[in-house]
């Protein structure tokens, strides 16, 4: 449970203090969101989308360079849309619940702090993990088509860190993308969350939010 203050429209006072549950907070904070004017609101409203088509933009850059490493030549659509949409969905849900829902229920409140969970998880989730899917992916498609020998054993790990060696160097520039951009919206989001929480807003019986400064 949250306590959170509730401000009457041109009133700087507290009025009341209610317990509010965590889920309750981002609602309420989602609602006082929406009084900002759309070009402003975007970090949190378009934000996690950019998140995830660059996850799944990376995926498919993985996809294709595992594919051309280990001369896969067949499958391409097959192997190309779980590569877009399993990172794309992986790393929206990442954003918003370790970076966006948490920001918005007070437990992100240091910019700097924002800024490199941004970039964490946007390079966990949107690099890491579509790399890690690409080799079982391209390795499962390369074993059915017989277009390249995968050893096993003690061989297996060397075979593939030796692999994915050259291609985890080639897609550095998307790593650091990856982490730039991260950084980025988590620093937009968090000047419009300050925002939010200077605006203030009430709770009304029908559920609806004004902001103080209404």
């Amino acid at each position: 449970m949250a306590e959170e203050a509730l401000v009457a429209p041109g009133n700087k006072e507290v009025v009341r203090r209610v317990e509010l549950t965590q889920a309750e907070l981002i609602r309420l904070q989602y609602q006082a969101l929406q009084q900002f004017p759309k070009e402003k609101r975007w970090p949190f409203t378009s934000g996690v989308t950019t998140v995830g088509v660059n996850a799944g933009f990376v995926g498919l850059i993985a996809n294709s360079m595992f594919r051309r490493v280990l001369q896969v030549t067949q499958a391409r659509v097959l192997s190309a849309l779980p590569m877009f949409l399993i990172p794309a969905v992986t790393a929206s849900a990442a954003w918003q619940a370790f970076v966006a829902q948490s920001m918005l229920a007070g437990n992100l409140n240091c910019p700097v702090c924002a800024q490199v969970r941004g970039a964490s998880i946007n390079v966990l989730a949107g690099f890491i993990n579509p790399v890690c899917l690409a080799i079982p992916m391209v390795g499962g498609l390369a074993r059915r088509y017989y277009t390249a020998v995968l050893p096993k054993g003690n061989d297996f790990w060397e075979f593939w860190l030796k692999t994915s060696r050259p291609v985890v160097w080639r897609m550095l520039p998307a790593l650091l993308l990856q982490a730039a951009w991260g950084a980025m919206l988590a620093s937009k989001e968090f000047d419009l969350y300050l925002k939010i929480s200077k605006h203030g807003f009430i709770v009304l019986e029908d559920g609806q939010t004004l902001s103080k400064d209404s």
